[in-house]
């Protein structure tokens, strides 16, 4: 079936053009390490259907976010990223640099989760302070995976090792293997993990003190309890709540500069529609929160 509009929210000219949007979102339909549900290739085009689907007044926050402006580029194709390839995700890498360039804000949209490789590049590049809070159920620090150090089990090992001033900050961990729990207390690196075990404590204040002034915000949809995300490649019980995502969420944009984000790991299944339009209202509420201030939100209602 053919998405009802090319745009996300099916956004007229006004609100999607170039020239009078801050935030541009990047499909990006790239799936080559998958290692169990198949279909996050299909991700994007999913919650772009659903997406037409969201109600563009946002009752929380009383203002349309639409109104920032939203484009919606052109989906960036990858060959399947290898231990041999000289400049992985470079093409992600590419389009992100002169997005973050013009001052505005990109949200990625995957596929697989080790494309965020790319995208974090383009803003470390910007920024060198860049810390990542990851939402996720998995640590994701094995330094390879099936032979390839590129896999989406890899990406959050990469990610820390090429920052200049590596500092990760999990949140939602409930499956790590033996050999990262080895790394993590070797090297004792800047990772930061909040376990999902322990979400009855968690304290976001505390866990955004934790990040840098300017933050990469990743998003695993699997860091959600798999009974509200059930498509996912690796799904996991007992995950993080919608509220629980949303109010850290908004917490984060308030208290840190938000300088890029993606929402990955969908994998869709065939006439389960729910999961992809939460992930379609999820981008919508980052966008919303991302520029509340600037829409004319008051700061007591954030």
């Amino acid at each position: 079936m053919e998405p009802i509009s090319s745009n996300y929210f099916g956004l007229s000219e006004e609100f999607s053009t170039p020239e009078k949007s801050k935030v541009a979102i990047v499909p990006v339909p790239y799936e080559a390490t998958t290692s169990y549900g198949k279909g996050t290739k299909n991700g994007p085009t999913a919650i772009l259907e659903a997406s037409q689907q969201v109600e563009l007044f946002d009752d929380e926050l009383w203002i349309e976010p639409h109104k920032i402006g939203i484009q919606t580029v052109l989906p960036v194709e990858m060959a399947p990223v290898t231990a041999e390839t000289e400049s992985p995700f470079h093409e992600l890498r590419d389009a992100v640099r002169p997005i973050i360039e013009f001052g505005k804000f990109p949200v990625i949209v995957g596929g697989e989760h080790s494309l965020s490789l790319g995208s974090v590049a383009a803003c470390a590049d910007r920024y060198p302070d860049l810390s990542i809070l990851q939402i996720d159920a998995h640590a994701d620090c094995r330094d390879s995976y099936e032979g390839n150090p590129y896999s989406h089990a890899s990406v959050s090992y990469h990610i820390y090792k090429g920052l200049p001033n590596p500092l990760i900050t999990q949140v939602g961990i409930r499956n790590i293997s033996a050999g990262e729990i080895q790394w993590l207390e070797e090297e004792k690196p800047r990772i930061n993990i909040f376990w999902a075990r322990n979400q009855d404590r968690w304290n976001f204040n505390e866990i955004i003190s934790t990040l840098s002034d300017n933050v990469y915000l990743t998003i695993d949809l699997d860091g959600l309890d798999s009974g509200i995300m059930p498509s996912t490649g690796t799904p996991e019980p007992g995950g993080m709540s919608w509220y629980q995502l949303t109010d850290l969420i908004k917490l984060l944009c308030v208290k840190r500069n938000v300088v890029a984000a993606d929402i990955v790991e969908l994998a869709p299944i065939k006439g389960l529609h729910a999961p992809d339009f939460l992930a379609a209202k999820l981008m919508y509420k980052l966008i919303g929160y991302k520029f509340a201030l600037e829409l004319g939100v008051s700061k007591r209602y954030l």
